[in-house]
């Protein structure tokens, strides 16, 4: 019987910053074809990042961070062998209980999906709002969650 040791665990060495640039790197600018540019922000400064782990293996990050409409999630990416096993929902379910320790009373989440990945995020609770939009030449739709 196979035996998994999962765990998700902040980005704060340097390492692990450059662990998470990884994953993003071959989800976002590798499979998807975002530009670099597009894809690697300021806001990586001043986000909170973390990894998904399986067997000491990094398989998934993600980030939030504090805007004044709430708390965004952003940069949810799981590599593709490990896609289909609920590690990016998981990981989502996640940085909402983070942030929520972090900033207590923080109740409102948003983020902005690729409308191919909506049911994921959908699966957690979160809800469209408005209009489609592109982002990186990928079509996105605004999702929110009021807990």
């Amino acid at each position: 019987m196979e035996s998994r040791i999962n765990k998700i665990t902040q980005a704060l060495s340097p390492v692990e910053i450059d662990l998470v640039f990884a994953i993003r790197t071959e989800v976002f600018v590798v499979e998807q074809k975002c530009l670099p540019v597009e894809e690697f922000d300021e806001l990586d400064a001043v986000a909170i990042h973390y990894l998904y782990w399986v067997n000491g293996i990094p398989v998934a990050t993600g980030r939030y961070r504090k805007t004044d409409k709430g708390i965004k999630i952003e940069r949810i990416a799981t590599l593709a062998a490990y896609r289909g096993q609920g590690y990016a929902s998981k990981m989502v379910r996640f940085l909402i209980q983070e942030a929520q320790i972090t900033y207590p009373g923080a109740n409102y989440f948003y983020l902005h999906a690729q409308q191919s990945v909506m049911p994921l995020y959908a699966s957690v609770g979160f809800v469209a709002f408005g209009g489609t939009f592109i982002e990186a030449d990928i079509v996105h739709q605004a999702m929110s969650l009021h807990l």
